[in-house]
């Protein structure tokens, strides 16, 4: 696990910080520590009045008085014995802060110099140590985090490659990128948002790879943010998204360390929130959200197959249902006089026509989806497969629906499955409303006409500066060989051209494996 670095947590919260005594971030909150020991002790229990998870704990060492303050329920009560407690038994000397912190124990430890910044380590689940006579107090990290250990990714699961996923812990995400990218160029920049929730949120990305004009936009959005609380990345999200108002995300998310830390070799920039399973990636480009990340675990020949059976199911996903609809209601002699005399033999007796049929089914298998997600896990996928036969049948029989239907929605949803990224695969299952809706009334015009309207949306999107289609338009003839293919990784030297990263080179001469003799044993 690894530790936080106090000093650079207070340098990047230094515009952040407003007084709680204040709201408006000025006052005594906001003064320097008062020599005083006991003025110092009153003036930090008053703001902690009524918070009976704080604890005080006076000390006498080397000749001074003084406070420990902590929230036991964050705190490991052994680390702080053995670090703090015992350590202050048997100090001798105590004429400086220096003199203190050199005795104590603790894997990382700190300076602060108002009543503000101990506010804000005893709610990290630090402890504070204020000594008479000085002006600083000093903070250790003493935090024993009580959560979930680190589990296999569900949202995007692999068959081969790590399966390790992020969790709730900020230190521990970190320290599963810092096991995959152990240069020193790997930079972790913390600041903490919301004026309540005090959450702290780290930036990572690799200096020399991305470009710095990257990093500084993600800044400045990040600083802007001004609210009462941040609970998880989605939070952030939505703060500093370029086109809020849009369907489509301009802003991935990946519960993956791997593939943040792939993305982040590529020129991207990574945000992970304290307290939330999932970091943000910035950049984000329609063609990131069809790449899965075991595209590039398996081989490159297999790889290939597998994106572009996804690439077509994709577009089966958000077309199928409405070309049928324009098909069944407006264009009969495009299809086959054979199979046209089926689907009118299946939908003879149905009182709906097919747009409104179309729009019942599509609507019921949503609603088993999202029961499906709501219910217990143990309940939940049986309810939802169940139901969906149940219903489907029971609909056929009853002469609601025409069984062609209950077929088309089904290779729908097969195909919608197909999709790695959940938030995409959401933005066109509501998309398929609309289109249904446009070729009940206009047929395939209207089909062309909302495909024109969508595309028209798309390119004029941006994510970070960066135009959303990037490389289909404009087109980047480098970049579309890892986009709708994957090539072998011998041919690809250069990192995305998209990106604009300072190092373009991902490596200068990625030797192609060739088959070869064993040497015959000189022996």
């Amino acid at each position: 696990m690894v530790r936080r670095n106090g000093e650079g947590r207070g340098k990047n919260r230094k515009n952040k910080q407003i007084s709680w005594s204040d709201p408006q971030g000025s006052g005594e909150g906001a003064a320097g520590l008062s020599p005083e020991i006991d003025q110092l002790y009153q003036q930090i229990q008053e703001m902690w009045t009524k918070c009976d998870d704080v604890q005080f704990r006076w000390v006498q060492t080397a000749g001074r008085r003084g406070f420990i303050v902590w929230i036991y329920t964050l705190i490991g009560k052994e680390l702080a014995q053995e670090s703090i407690l015992e350590p202050l038994t048997t100090l001798e000397k105590a004429e400086t802060v220096t003199d203190v912190q050199q005795a104590l124990r603790s894997p990382s430890l700190r300076l602060v110099s108002s009543v503000e910044e101990i506010n804000i380590a005893v709610g990290e689940g630090a402890a504070v140590l204020c000594l008479d006579g000085f002006t600083q107090a000093i903070v250790l990290d003493v935090m024993q985090f009580h959560g979930r250990s680190v589990e296999r990714s569900t949202l995007e699961a692999v068959v081969r490659g790590p399966q390790e996923a992020f969790t709730e812990s900020l230190e521990m995400n970190l320290g599963l990128i810092r096991r995959r990218l152990k240069s020193p160029r790997v930079k972790v920049e913390y600041m903490a948002l919301g004026r309540v929730s005090k959450t702290m949120v780290a930036l990572v990305y690799i200096q020399g790879i991305v470009k710095p004009g990257y990093v500084k936009e993600c800044q400045e959005r990040l600083n802007r943010i001004d609210v009462d609380s941040i609970l998880d990345s989605g939070y952030v999200e939505e703060l500093i998204d370029d086109a809020p108002l849009s369907p489509f995300p301009t802003i991935e998310y990946t519960e993956r360390p791997d593939r943040l830390a792939a993305e982040a070799l590529q020129g991207r920039v990574g945000i992970v929130v304290d307290g939330s399973p999932n970091a943000l990636l910035i950049p984000a480009l329609f063609v990131n959200f069809l790449q899965s990340p075991e595209d590039y675990f398996e081989r490159y020949s297999m790889a290939l197959a597998v994106r572009l059976l996804r690439h077509m199911y994709f577009w089966i996903a958000l077309l199928l249902p409405a070309t049928y609809v324009a098909l069944l209601s407006y264009h009969q002699e495009m299809i086959p006089t054979t199979l046209l005399m089926t689907l009118s033999a299946s939908h003879e007796g149905v009182p709906f026509p097919a747009v409104v049929e179309a729009l019942i089914m599509e609507v019921t298998f949503e609603a088993l989806r999202e029961a499906g997600i709501r219910l217990p896990k143990a309940v939940g996928q049986s309810v939802s497969i169940v139901g969906a036969l149940v219903i489907g049948e029971a609909a056929v029989n009853a002469g609601i629906v025409s069984p062609a239907m209950v077929i088309i929605v089904a290779l729908t949803g097969i195909a919608s499955f197909t999709v790695p990224s959940y938030n995409i695969a959401i933005t066109f299952r509501l998309l398929r409303f609309p289109m249904m809706i446009m070729a009940g009334l206009f047929g395939l015009y209207g089909i062309i006409i909302s495909l024109l309207i969508l595309w028209i949306h798309l390119v004029s999107l941006r994510s970070f500066g960066v135009p959303y289609m990037t490389p289909i338009a404009p087109l980047v003839w480098e970049d579309l060989k890892d986009t709708f293919s994957r090539p072998p990784w011998w041919y690809m030297k250069k990192r995305p051209k998209m990106y604009e990263t300072v190092d373009p080179t991902r490596s200068a001469n990625i030797p192609r494996p060739l088959p070869g003799t064993a040497e015959e044993d000189p022996l």
